[in-house]
């Protein structure tokens, strides 16, 4: 996974992807404990797991390279976008968390939850440091600027489909989840031991009924960095120990570090969005 990261700037995701399918196809790593002597039975219970699991992740790895290649993403027919890892064997279940496993005898709250990127706050995309955190919110808005300079007004409404978001509606989605980060940093500053952090409607609703589907590129733009100004003036100023603040939001702890990492990643989600929308 940390390879994926590094290699993210040069590599495109079906790329990556075959990368780590290779490096699970590479099937000297179990012979390393296979081969070793005296191997007891409790071991090769454990080895009979590796197998297992590791055909299962090659699976997941299979069917996803085969759907992008296919299609602009990896598709929910091809993929569960919900996946559940097993803390005892690592093993990979798509859909619904198991009530237990059989591999390796864990419980359903041993498995830990992945899903999109935007759906929950925990990151599993990669904890990113301060200075990567403001570095990426700085160039964002100029991104975006450069992708849709490329189409006219009519591009920027358009919408893929009745459910998708037109390249408007995630541009004003953007800038609101801009609004809502300060919001949820100043909780945490201004409050006491770990606060609550208040949540009246969901992310993916904040742009709804605003009518960012009907402003032009400068309007946008121009909205996107008086947000993302405000954003950066806070987290520029923060010291070592407020980026380990914590607050708590449904029921979960997360600290201006976490926040700032998801509205990091969230971003880089959305501009590929853009981009691949504008046709860039």
């Amino acid at each position: 996974m940390e390879a994926a990261r590094l290699l993210a700037g040069d590599l495109d995701p079906t790329e990556l992807l075959q990368r780590i399918l290779t490096e699970l196809e590479n099937e000297s790593a179990p012979e390393v404990y296979t081969t070793a002597p005296d191997v007891d039975s409790a071991v090769e219970a454990k080895l009979a797991q590796f197998t297992t699991v590791r055909e299962r992740l090659k699976d997941v790895a299979r069917r996803s390279l085969a759907s992008l290649r296919a299609n602009k993403d990896v598709m929910e027919s091809d993929v569960s976008q919900f996946l559940w890892g097993c803390y005892g064997c690592g093993y990979i279940a798509e859909g619904d968390r198991p009530d237990s496993w059989l591999v390796c005898g864990a419980l359903g709250v041993e498995f830990e939850w992945f899903g999109p990127f935007y759906a929950s706050t925990p990151e599993h995309l990669g904890q990113l440091t301060p200075a990567e955190i403001v570095a990426a919110l700085e160039t964002i808005p100029d991104q975006v600027a450069v992708a849709i300079s490329k189409v006219n007004d009519d591009v920027l409404r358009r919408k893929p489909s009745e459910e998708e978001w037109c390249v408007n509606e995630i541009v004003g989605h953007i800038l609101e989840t801009d609004l809502l980060f300060v919001q949820r940093v100043r909780v945490i500053l201004e409050g006491q031991g770990v606060p609550a952090i208040p949540r009246s409607a969901p992310p993916r609703k904040l742009h709804e009924g605003k009518g960012y589907e009907e402003l032009s590129a400068d309007e946008l733009l121009e909205r996107l960095r008086q947000a993302r100004s405000a954003g950066l003036e806070l987290v520029r100023g923060l010291k070592p120990e407020q980026w380990n603040r914590q607050g708590t939001l449904l029921g979960t702890i997360t600290s201006v570090l976490d926040l700032g990492s998801w509205l990091t990643n969230h971003d880089r989600g959305h501009l590929a969005q853009i981009r691949q929308l504008c046709g860039n």
